[in-house]
């Protein structure tokens, strides 16, 4: 798909496919240098590529059609017409050999175009089910989906990987300590905690939501259901891949400077799994293109409602406004409610209803009252369309983390999840009759896709029915919930949702949490069920013959917890 001139903008790829009627083939051709193929895949050995290209007929193009093009045959000779070059070297991911492909006049039978979207006749008729070309295109674009998913389950590995390392590591590497006593382990400094705890939180909830999303886009192949019909769900993975791989660099960032001299070394893997997952950030859809996928659905549904709905839609937003302005206000909450998981969950609810607001009033007055074409407007707003397109994605990362640890059957492993918000022992010393006996979580509460925000665990001041009532269920995230609120704290004190004071009491919780949860770290990394084969870092532990000047820990292993 990727050309030297054209990556993202797959729409404007220069290489041709132009039908032979006479001969019934397809000539594919790359007219100029800004066509030539790049970063292919097992390009120096392949025998087949999928090839993205124009379809053109009778000199008209139909717009990018995928082609299945040989390039060499059984003895791995190139074919006639086809050229590979390696690329040579890379950041990471040496295992796979990309290279460049060039095809001068390559013919190919009219069958090898995969026509599902488009087809063309013997008589060289194009037939589409799809008439408009942009709906045809997005229909084509929507076969990522899966290998969007499948990046952001990668990243996560990646990301489990790294703090598994870092977190053994901690446990058992020792500096400093009061004078005349034994040193203490690294991770009883606040900094290493500090760096380390929110990232394992954040890995939580993308493991949630990443498996909700996987069981939506299961749940519809096995109905028959096609992606194409599926843009809430294309949004949501489109999010998640950009969330999920830029918390990837963060969190091993942080890995390799909390293991010291240790975590450069390639034997303990961390500065591999660095260079391995950078590109994560850029392919399959590069992360910014990714966060105006997700905001172009969300500004569809609004538009439709607007459409369908007229006099409600503006009632609700009319309400949802009135709402929010009043959560601004000193009457909002008072100390003590600050940093509870219900006003965690809306903050980031009001976050995301004020960002589109003021997305849509921004685009409505450039394009309406000015009269700037759409993307001129688009783009001068694109500073918001990104803060959007993540307020969206944390809403739902934090909710989809809130349920899932509710539904766990096992409640020494349901605590365990609830242990990383510490108010849950202040409330189980609550009088009895505040403990509400609680009531299992109803997913169908829920839009499918939390893209229709009245469908969220929280609506307006009250939790809705199928959220949990018994409050010391929704502690279990609040160290996740407390580091979102805490790192857009600037933003909630620009539009009065906090007041200084309890910015403040923020940023003690968000403390306090990684402190208490540091020594429960251990068990959580041991869930993730990481073979000692696949883990293979002497800094955790695990002895290598080759690496006899590494430092080796004796860490205590925890009773096993859950698979996560």
């Amino acid at each position: 798909m990727t050309e030297r001139g054209h990556g993202s903008n797959v729409k404007r790829i220069q290489t041709e496919a132009t039908f032979d009627l006479s001969a019934q083939e397809f000539v594919i051709h790359t007219p100029c240098e800004d066509a030539v193929k790049m970063y292919i895949g097992n390009a120096m050995h392949g025998n087949y590529a999928a090839v993205f290209a124009q379809l053109i007929v009778d000199g008209r193009s139909q717009g990018p059609h995928c082609f299945i093009v040989p390039v060499r045959d059984e003895s791995g000779s190139l074919y006639p017409g086809v050229t590979a070059i390696d690329m040579m070297y890379k950041e990471g991911l040496h295992g796979v050999d990309n290279g460049i492909l060039i095809f001068d006049k390559v013919r190919i039978p009219r069958d090898n175009l995969l026509d599902k979207f488009g087809s063309l006749a013997p008589g060289g008729q194009y037939y589409s089910p799809i008439e408009d070309k942009s709906a045809r295109f997005n229909a084509i674009l929507a076969a990522l989906t899966p290998s969007r998913l499948a990046v952001t389950f990668q990243a996560m590995g990646a990301m489990k990987l790294g703090l598994t390392i870092a977190i053994r590591y901690s446990h058992s590497r020792r500096q400093f300590g009061p004078k005349a006593e034994e040193e203490v382990k690294i991770i009883a400094h606040q900094t290493q905690s500090l760096r380390l705890m929110p990232h394992l939180a954040t890995t939580l909830a993308l493991t949630f939501a990443s498996r909700y999303a996987g069981g939506l886009l299961d749940e519809d192949i096995f109905q028959g259901k096609e992606l194409v019909d599926s843009r809430p769900l294309q949004a949501l993975v489109a999010g998640l891949k950009a969330y999920s791989t830029w918390e990837n660099i963060r969190c091993l960032q942080d890995c390799r400077e909390c293991t010291g001299g240790m975590g450069y070394m390639m034997e303990n893997r961390i500065s591999g799994l660095k260079c391995d997952t950078d590109v994560f950030v850029t392919f399959e859809g590069d992360n910014v293109v990714m966060l105006q996928v997700v905001v172009r659905e969300l500004l569809a549904q609004y538009t439709k409602q607007c459409q369908e709905r007229p006099l409600a839609s503006w009632l609700r937003s009319w309400a949802e406004s009135g709402g929010d302005n009043l959560r601004t206000s000193f009457l909002a909450f008072t100390a003590n409610t600050v940093g509870a998981l219900t006003f965690l969950l809306k903050a980031v609810n009001f976050r995301e209803r004020v960002l589109q607001r003021g997305l849509v009033a921004r685009i409505y007055y450039k394009v309406v009252t000015k009269k700037e074409d759409f993307f001129g407007a688009w783009n001068s707003c694109l500073h918001h369309v990104a803060s959007l397109s993540l307020a969206h994605v944390h809403r739902v990362t934090l909710e989809q983390f809130y349920l899932a640890a509710r539904r766990c059957p096992e409640p020494e492993h349901r605590a365990l999840l609830m242990k990383f918000g510490k108010e849950r022992d202040r409330l189980e010393r609550l009088p009895q009759k505040n403990k509400e006996k609680d009531t299992e979580a109803d997913p169908s509460a829920f839009c499918r896709l939390h893209i229709n925000k009245s469908s969220s665990p929280v609506e307006g001041d009250k939790l809705t029915p199928g959220a949990s009532s018994k409050e010391e269920t929704g502690q279990f995230c609040l160290l996740y919930g407390t580091k979102l609120v805490f790192q857009e704290r600037a933003w909630y004190l620009e539009h009065k949702y906090l007041t200084p004071a309890a910015s403040t009491r923020i940023r003690s919780q968000l403390l306090d949490l990684c402190d208490s949860v540091k020594d429960d770290a251990l068990r959580v990394i041991s869930a993730f069920n990481i073979p000692h084969a696949f883990l293979h870092a002497p800094i955790a532990g695990i002895a290598n013959p080759r690496a006899t000047w590494a430092f080796y820990p004796a860490p205590l292993r925890p009773k096993p917890a859950a698979k996560l």
